[in-house]
């Protein structure tokens, strides 16, 4: 190492240690009104908390949650492309599988096989209808699931930018 990088790492080595040393113990929190049986470790603060009312029935958002999470595959396909090509790729949805699959000057299969597509070789949401693709700018893409109704534009359309 040169003096540089020596001088370098120590300074950040200061700068950690100083800030582990400003920080605070963290808070145990106990429920109102229940006596710890043990005591907190020395320098650990306990802080009282109300307990909480139980939460009302929240609908099942796993099929929703699945959805976003397929938007953020493609975004991650989207970003890997952008790394390789430059740019988004353009077009719609089925020049923009083409370009994943291997059509663009730098011959890279992005495109995993697995991924559903309908017979005009567009990738499909979970239910069955095209995703739509709107390039926003050159580094950023909407996509956009039609969701559980299948109809675009409509409250329950799932999308990522």
């Amino acid at each position: 190492m040169n003096r540089t990088q020596v001088f370098w790492t120590m300074g950040l080595l200061a700068l950690l240690a100083a800030g582990l040393w400003l920080l605070k113990p963290p808070a145990v929190k106990q429920p109102a009104g229940k006596v710890s049986k043990t005591l907190p470790a020395p320098g650990v603060r306990t802080v009282p908390v109300q307990a909480a009312a139980p939460l009302p029935m929240q609908p099942d958002l796993g099929v929703e949650n699945e959805a976003a999470s397929d938007l953020q595959r493609i975004t991650r396909l989207l970003r890997d492309f952008r790394t390789i090509a430059g740019d988004n790729p353009i077009g719609s949805n089925a020049e923009i599988v083409e370009a994943l699959s291997g059509d663009n000057p730098r011959q890279a299969k992005i495109l995993p096989d697995e991924l559903p597509r309908n017979s005009s070789g567009e990738l499909v949401d979970r239910w069955g209808t095209p995703y739509f693709f709107h390039q926003l700018s050159r580094n950023s893409m909407e996509i956009r699931s039609a969701g559980p109704d299948r109809k675009m534009w409509t409250s329950d359309d799932v999308f990522t930018r």
